[in-house]
C-alpha cells in the first residue's frame, strides 16, 4: 500500500467530519473576503452607506471568527484521530511481524516510530489541512471577487500567480532528499540513546562512557547538519514566494492607478476603477498570495510529515507472521528434528542435516559452545523462524501444519535474558494466565523459590517494579521462572534459566523445576554443565551439527568433546 492510499485508508471513516469542516471553512473564507469589498464599497458611498457598510464589515469578523474555531477544532479532531489511528496500527504491526524482522531492525528506530515520527506526522497533518482548505476556498472565492471588483486586474494577477507556486516546487524538490535523510539520522540517533539507556550499567563497568559520549556525538553532529541543510533550505521557500507575491502586488497598484486616469474608458468593457474598487482589489491581492505564502510556510512541517509518513507506511506494508498452521494439538507426544538445514543467511549455514528425536516425560540437555546452534534450536522449535529445509515433526505432524498459537500454548521459556513488565508483581507472574488466583500466584512463588524476596518488599505482591528499577537480576529471573511455574505447560524450555541466581537457590529452583516436569518434556540449555548431569540425554552440538548424545555417565566415559568441556569447567 502506497502512503497516499494508507492516507486516504485513514481519510475514509472521517469523511463526515471533512465534509463539516470545508463547510465551515467556506462560511469562514466567505466572510473574510466579504470585508474587503464592503469597506472599498463604503470608500465609494456616501455617509448614510459608509456606516450600513462598515457595521456589516464589523459583523462579519466576529462571524468569520466563529467560523474559524470550529472549523481548526475539527480539523484538530480529524489529524488527532488519524494520529491514533497510525499509532495503533505500528503498535499491532509490531505484536504481528515475524522475530526476525525485529532482529533486523534496530529499536530505537521501532521507539522513533512511535514517537518522533507521530509527532511530526501530527503537526504536519494539522498544518496542512488547515492551510490547504483555507487557501483552496480563499483562492476560489478571491478570484470571484476579484472579477466582480476588475476583470482585467483579475486577469493580471492570475497570469502572474503561477510564478510564486514555481519558486516554492522547485525550492521544494530540493528539500525531499534532505528532510528523508534527517529522518533516518533521526532515527539512528534515537537506537544509539536507547541502547546506552538500556546498558548504562555494561557502559560505566567497562569505562566506556567518553567513546559512547564520542560516538553519540558524532552521529548527533550530522543529525545537526543536515538538518541545518533541511531547515535552511526549507526556509528559503517563503522569503522567495513572498518576494513574488509583493512584486506582483506592486505592479498591480501601479497599473490600478493607471486605469483610474482611463475610469470613462474602462467602464465600455465594463472595468470601472473607482479609489474604493482599487482598494478592494488590492486587498484581493494580499489574500490571494496568502495562501501560497502559508503554504511556503509550513514546507518545513509537510517534508517533515511526509517523510515520516513514509517510514511509518513502510514499517506498516511488512509482512505478518505467516502461519500456514491450522492443526490444533491436545498435547506433545513427541518432537522429531528431521534432516533440518537452517541459516540466518544464504551465505553462512548454521545447522545442516540435523536429526533428533525427543519422546515425552525426557529431560534432553543440549551443551556446546558459543554459536554452536543450540539457541537456534529453540527459535526454530517455537517457530520464530522456520528451517531451509528439512522438517521439525510434533506427534509425527509437521509444525508447519500446526497453528502457531496451538503450539506456543504448551510450551513455557525461561530464557537468559528477562523481562519485568511495568507493574506488580503479581501480575507480572500471571501474566501468561490472567485468571490465576493469588494463591495460585503465590504457590508459584514458593515454587520457584521467590516468595523469599517477595515477603520482604513494602507491599508484597502489590509491589510495582519495572524493568531496570525495583530488582536484581537474580530476583527478576526468579519472577520468570514463576511464570512458568504457574503456566504448568507441556513442553519447557530452559536456555540458562538459572544463571544470574546464586548456587543454593539454583539447587533448590532445580529440584522445583524436576518436581514440576515430572512426566513432561524439558529442553534444556546449559553452559554450567553441572545443571544438567541428571538429564536423560545430552545432546552436544558444535558447528551447527550434533557431534555427540548419551547421559552424562556414558559421555564422560567416551572422553570426547563433551569430556573435554566438562574437564575444562571442573578441572
Amino acid at each position: 500500500m502506497t502512503s497516499k492510499e494508507r492516507l486516504f485508508k485513514y481519510l475514509k471513516p472521517m469523511r463526515v467530519s471533512l465534509v463539516t469542516s470545508l463547510l465551515f471553512a467556506l462560511l469562514f473564507t466567505i466572510s473574510q473576503i466579504g470585508q474587503p469589498f464592503l469597506l472599498g464599497r463604503a470608500l465609494d458611498a456616501e455617509q448614510k452607506e459608509f456606516y450600513i457598510y462598515v457595521f456589516i464589515a464589523l459583523g462579519l469578523v466576529v462571524i468569520g471568527a466563529i467560523f474559524a474555531y470550529i472549523f481548526e477544532v475539527i480539523v484538530m479532531n480529524v489529524s488527532q484521530k488519524i494520529i491514533k489511528k497510525a499509532r495503533d496500527d505500528v503498535f499491532e504491526k509490531i505484536n504481528a511481524i515475524s522475530i526476525k524482522e525485529f532482529d533486523q531492525k534496530a529499536h530505537g528506530d521501532l521507539v522513533l516510530l512511535e514517537i518522533r515520527d507521530m509527532e511530526n506526522l501530527s503537526a504536519g497533518l494539522y498544518a496542512v489541512f488547515k492551510t490547504l482548505i483555507q487557501g483552496i476556498f480563499t483562492i476560489a472565492v478571491t478570484i470571484i471577487m476579484m472579477f466582480a471588483v476588475n476583470w482585467i486586474l483579475a486577469v493580471g494577477v492570475i497570469v502572474l500567480s503561477p510564478l510564486s507556486m514555481i519558486m516554492a516546487n522547485i525550492i521544494s524538490k530540493a528539500n525531499r532528499q534532505r528532510f528523508k535523510k534527517q529522518s533516518e539520522l533521526q532515527a539512528n540517533v534515537s537506537s544509539i540513546s536507547l541502547e546506552t539507556l538500556n546498558n548504562i550499567d555494561i557502559v560505566q563497568s567497562l569505562n566506556y562512557e567518553e567513546e559512547s559520549i564520542r560516538k553519540f556525538g558524532e552521529m548527533n553532529g550530522k543529525l545537526q547538519k543536515e538538518a541545518r541543510s533541511a531547515q535552511f533550505s526549507a526556509c528559503w521557500v517563503n522569503p522567495s514566494t513572498r518576494l513574488v507575491n509583493n512584486t506582483i502586488y506592486i505592479l498591480i497598484g501601479v497599473v490600478g492607478v493607471v486605469m483610474l486616469s482611463y475610469d470613462a474608458k474602462l467602464a465600455v468593457v465594463f472595468a470601472v476603477m473607482t479609489i474604493g474598487r482599487l482598494s478592494s482589489f488590492l486587498s484581493y491581492t494580499n489574500q490571494y498570495s496568502k495562501p501560497f505564502n502559508e503554504i511556503s510556510n509550513v514546507a518545513a512541517e509537510y517534508e517533515n510529515a511526509k517523510a515520516s509518513f513514509t517510514r511509518i507506511n513502510n514499517f506498516l506494508n511488512l509482512e505478518n507472521d505467516v502461519d500456514d498452521g491450522f492443526d490444533n494439538i491436545s498435547s506433545i507426544e513427541s518432537i522429531e528434528f528431521k534432516n533440518m538445514t537452517f541459516s540466518y543467511s544464504e551465505n553462512q549455514k548454521l545447522i545442516e542435516g540435523f536429526n533428533l528425536a525427543i519422546k515425552k516425560g525426557q529431560k534432553v540437555a543440549v551443551v556446546g559452545p558459543t554459536g554452536a546452534g543450540k539457541t537456534t534450536l529453540i527459535n526454530l522449535l517455537m517457530r520464530f523462524y522456520d528451517p531451509v529445509s528439512g522438517n521439525i515433526c510434533i506427534n509425527g505432524q509437521s509444525s508447519l501444519d500446526i497453528s502457531k498459537q496451538s503450539l506456543r500454548q504448551k510450551i513455557g521459556m525461561v530464557l537468559q535474558d528477562t523481562w519485568i513488565f511495568s507493574g506488580t508483581i503479581l501480575d507480572n507472574i500471571r501474566y501468561f494466565k490472567k485468571e490465576a488466583s493469588q494463591e495460585e500466584v503465590v504457590e508459584a512463588a514458593r515454587k520457584a523459590h521467590a516468595d523469599i524476596f517477595i515477603n520482604t518488599l513494602p507491599n508484597g505482591y502489590m509491589t510495582l517494579v519495572s524493568n531496570k528499577s525495583g530488582l536484581s537480576e537474580g530476583q527478576r529471573q526468579m519472577i520468570a521462572i514463576a511464570r512458568v511455574m504457574l503456566l504448568n505447560p507441556e513442553l519447557v524450555i530452559l536456555d540458562e534459566a538459572t544463571s544470574n541466581i546464586d548456587t543454593r537457590s539454583e539447587m533448590l529452583i532445580t529440584q522445583a523445576f524436576d518436581q514440576m516436569m515430572k512426566e513432561k518434556t524439558s529442553i534444556v540449555i546449559a553452559h554450567r554443565l553441572s545443571t544438567i548431569e541428571k538429564a536423560d540425554i545430552i545432546i552436544v552440538m558444535k558447528d551447527g551439527g550434533i557431534v555427540e548424545t548419551g547421559n552424562h555417565k556414558e559421555l564422560m566415559q567416551k572422553q570426547g568433546f563433551y569430556y573435554s568441556l566438562y574437564s575444562s569447567q571442573y578441572k
